[in-house]
């Protein structure tokens, strides 16, 4: 009896100390989800903790999107400083229900999934449903989409066999801007309610009521056709 409380107080340590990176579809990275993305698209960003809720930690990651009729197909890679530097991968799909070529209103249905693994055996998977609305504002010299996506999340966390999981809404937004030659630059944000994680319940049966509100900032370029 006694070994088993210790394997439990063992893996609530380990799950409450991986809790402290910001959960989304690239581990603290804004959620992308820009429904005026334009046809052909690669990116690159840098992205950090604004506060102690997201851990203050930083990433970076390339992304790539193509559309394709209303379907926006969405792929990247990209690494996270944690304790060490770990790698980290995700797809995208999403749906245009308004909005492509000069239409100054889109809006996108966007789902995806985000993996991150440790050395030390922990696996996280992001599962976020997005909202995206923008505006699409072609000027003289620059096109500027202003974006905003409400999302909800479904996160789980593997330990040595070991599950948690948790689910939290969330929002994201930003700025794009892109010169006349198809290079361009962004701005992203994204804020997260986050509860703790609960463990399986076939092995403690606990939850936690203690929450956290990470808040990222990234800035990158693109280039898009």
């Amino acid at each position: 009896m006694d070994g088993m409380v210790r394997m439990t107080l063992g893996v609530a340590t380990t799950l409450a100390l991986t809790a402290s990176t910001a959960g989304a579809q690239l581990t603290n990275m804004p959620v992308y989800a820009n429904p005026a993305v334009s046809a052909v698209r690669i990116q690159g960003d840098y992205a950090f903790g604004v506060n102690q809720g997201s851990g203050e930690n930083s990433a970076f990651a390339a992304r790539g999107n193509l559309v394709v009729s209303k379907l926006i197909l969405g792929a990247g890679v990209g690494v996270v400083k944690l304790t060490d530097t770990e790698p980290m991968y995700m797809g995208s799909l999403g749906y245009r229900l308004l909005g492509g070529g000069a239409m100054p209103l889109a809006v996108a249905l966007q789902a995806g999934v985000g993996v991150v693994e440790t050395d030390n055996l922990q696996k996280t998977v992001d599962v976020p449903v997005s909202l995206g609305v923008a505006l699409h504002l072609p000027l003289v010299l620059v096109t500027i989409d202003p974006w905003i996506a409400p999302r909800y999340t479904l996160q789980f966390n593997s330990v040595a066999g070991t599950t948690g999981s948790r689910n939290h809404l969330g929002l994201s937004a930003g700025i794009d801007a892109r010169l006349a030659m198809g290079l361009g630059f962004q701005l992203g944000f994204d804020w997260q309610r986050l509860p703790d994680f609960s463990l399986d319940a076939g092995i403690a049966g606990i939850v936690s009521d203690a929450k956290r509100e990470p808040f990222l900032m990234s800035l990158g370029i693109h280039f898009g056709l």
